[in-house]
């Protein structure tokens, strides 16, 4: 029997586990599967997605992964995920958009490019290999 939960959203933190925003589920599960975020919070009892290739546990909260929390402006502790290009500016949720930085570059750098703030990036963004430590079950093992 299938369960519609078409405003069923998710928490999403920062590195430093505080609140970010709030998405709906369906985002929540596609920054699973990008390798984004990890997961910190389930449902109790648990509440499983299907698809025709796997299935996953709905989150209750996530937290943002990316670059070893090594801001990618200065080289100290990130603890925010920035946009090279800022959303305002179209800049979207994709791996080559986004790096770690510490709450000082991120608020510094604002609603600009690193070139526009004036500030060099130690690294250019990348897709990270951390994706593939998610382990999916098939749905033949969960059936």
């Amino acid at each position: 029997m299938a369960i519609l939960m078409p405003d069923l959203t998710v928490q999403v933190y920062n590195a430093d586990y505080r609140v970010l925003s709030r998405v709906p589920w369906q985002e929540a599960v596609r920054l699973i599967l990008r390798g984004a975020v990890y997961v910190i919070g389930v449902h109790n009892p648990a509440v499983h997605v299907h698809s025709p290739s796997l299935v996953i546990e709905l989150p209750v909260s996530v937290a943002l992964r990316r670059d070893r929390y090594v801001c990618a402006y200065c080289g100290g502790h990130a603890d925010t995920v920035d946009h090279v290009l800022p959303r305002c500016r179209g800049g979207g949720d994709i791996w080559f958009n986004l790096v770690a930085a510490c709450q000082c570059c991120n608020g510094l750098k604002g609603d600009r490019t690193p070139q526009e703030a004036g500030m060099a990036m130690i690294r250019e963004p990348f897709e990270s290999k951390e994706r593939d430590r998610f382990r999916f079950a098939p749905v033949s093992e969960l059936v």
